[in-house]
């Protein structure tokens, strides 16, 4: 093992090898800092105790410095001469914060380590967990130790759920199922088993969705969202108008809207397929958003004449806490969707549905298959659509969304064309 007079600049020009090595201080015995086949480079301190030799780590090089480090090392043989184990002490705090983890620990607890550890981490519908779990899960099991949390519980939480809402019973049983599997993984609880397995979907089987709106009911539908509109309103109309994902239309930032090109560039990092999508927008959509953007910008001169808070959001449709600057959430669609539903007497229908709508009705208007999955955003399935073709397709996309903003109008005024604030084109 080498020996050198540490200094940053030897420590800086240490160079990786095939094998570990360790540079001993010439300064400071026992004191070194060892070099990984892969650059990263660890201070340690070696010391013997009761005739054992242990090596004692604590930290990396450049985040401790090597001044830092030298004095930590110093410290430690200081410690060590007075008869104390350093090395020994770190692992038995080690393990006493990990009995600690794994002790009493509420759902609640666990609920909020798992949507900020993991799921804002890995799932784009992050929010969709949190809301099952504050709406759902935590007031039947929040309170609870996990541990407590048994399987007949679950099994009987689930049923009583499944027998007023099915699908929502599928997706409490889902996200719960979720939680435990990544806590156990993770070893956030001392657990045998997921309370949440083993059983069967409490909703059944559930079919795919095939509802989507015919003329009369979109006629009527649209009537009332241009009645006393709101964001949630609109956000809808947006889905209709555009055929984008209610998540992805939700949380439109304004930076992805090129209003002068009509265009709404879709960042691939918020698409459920990962794949970018370039979004033309019609004269219909175009006044959604312009009527959006004038409701917020009332709402911040209101919020500025009171004294309050009146920062503008990054979002087209923001969630009504605005200081937290996050976006809307699908739930809150969801239920605008319910609402009109109900109110209009029309069978109940989802945001989604308003996607597949757009969908059918380009198929309607002979808009070819292949175009529409592009609009939409569907993944291609050919080898030439995935591999070799790179064209975009944007000059017939824009042509079949302007023909369907025109024949949206057409629709709700009776086949009589709506005057858009922007002009037909």
């Amino acid at each position: 093992m080498p020996t050198a007079n540490l200094t940053d600049r030897k420590i800086a020009s240490l160079k990786p090898e095939n094998e570990l090595v360790e540079w001993w201080d010439e300064s400071t015995p026992g004191f070194g800092i060892r070099v990984s086949p892969k650059g990263k480079k660890t201070w340690f301190v070696m010391y013997r105790i009761a005739g054992i030799r242990r090596r004692h780590k604590f930290g990396r090089y450049p985040e401790i410095t090597l001044e830092a480090a030298r004095k930590k090392a110093r410290k430690v043989l200081s410690d060590v001469s007075d008869g104390k184990d350093p090395a020994q002490e770190k692992k038995d705090q080690e393990a006493l914060l990990k009995k600690e983890r794994l002790d009493a620990k509420t759902f609640v607890q666990l609920s909020q380590l798992y949507v900020d550890e993991y799921a804002k981490l890995n799932k784009r519908s992050w929010q969709e967990d949190e809301r099952i779990i504050k709406k759902l899960l935590i007031p039947e099991f929040g309170a609870l130790n996990v541990k407590d949390i048994t399987r007949s519980h679950v099994r009987s939480f689930l049923r009583d759920m499944a027998a007023k809402t099915r699908v929502q019973a599928n997706r409490a049983h889902a996200c719960l199922r979720k939680i435990f599997n990544w806590a156990i993984r993770e070893e956030i609880v001392d657990m045998e088993g997921n309370p949440a397995s083993g059983i069967s979907s409490p909703g059944g089987k559930e079919k795919p969705k095939e509802r989507n709106l015919n003329d009369e009911e979109i006629k009527a539908v649209w009537k009332e969202m241009e009645t006393d509109s709101t964001a949630p309103k609109r956000a809808l109309q947006l889905i209709l108008l555009t055929g984008q994902r209610p998540g992805e239309v939700v949380a439109l930032p304004w930076e992805e809207l090129k209003l002068n090109d009509t265009l709404w560039i879709l960042s691939g990092n918020r698409v459920k397929n990962g794949l970018a999508n370039i979004v033309p927008l019609s004269n219909q959509a175009l006044r959604i958003i312009e009527k959006q953007r004038e409701t917020l910008e009332s709402q911040k001169q209101k919020r500025e004449k009171k004294g309050k808070q009146a920062a503008s959001s990054a979002f087209v449709f923001p969630c009504r806490r605005l200081a937290a600057d996050k976006p809307m959430t699908v739930y809150a669609i969801d239920q605008e969707a319910q609402i009109i539903s109900q109110k209009l007497g029309i069978s109940g229908f989802t945001p989604h549905d308003l996607r597949r709508t757009c969908s059918t009705k380009l198929g309607e208007m002979l808009v070819p298959g292949h175009l529409i999955d592009r609009i939409t955003n569907h993944k291609p399935t050919g080898i030439t659509d995935r591999v070799y073709s790179k064209y975009d397709y944007l000059k017939e996309k824009q042509e079949a969304l302007n023909a369907w903003g025109i024949r949206l109008s057409r629709i709700v005024s009776g086949f009589e064309l709506l005057k858009a604030e922007h002009g037909e084109g």
